[in-house]
């Protein structure tokens, strides 16, 4: 599947102690919408995402997996890149 547009609304939660720095809408193949993908900082600093959940019982579950991890790295670098691009800082 191919990326066909990212949405990025970026925002810091840093100063309150959070690590999300944006949330994102990914287009797949121009038919497939995911929304609510959270882009997080790691302690180390690096970025990674975490997809839309839902409260099952006391604990969340995932409700969108990506299976095919070269298909998860190329959504996550288009997110990371578009963040980057959103806030001038040079890509990887």
């Amino acid at each position: 599947m191919k990326i066909t547009q990212v949405n990025l609304f970026p925002f810091n939660t840093g100063r309150i102690g959070g690590r999300v720095r944006a949330v994102a809408e990914v287009v797949l193949d121009d038919l497939i919408l995911i929304r609510d993908i959270k882009l997080i900082e790691s302690k180390h600093g690096g970025l990674f995402l975490s997809f839309p959940k839902k409260r099952s019982g006391n604990k969340f579950v995932d409700i969108v997996e990506i299976l095919e991890s070269q298909q998860l790295e190329q959504i996550r670098r288009a997110v990371v890149d578009k963040y980057k691009e959103m806030m001038d800082v040079k890509p990887e």
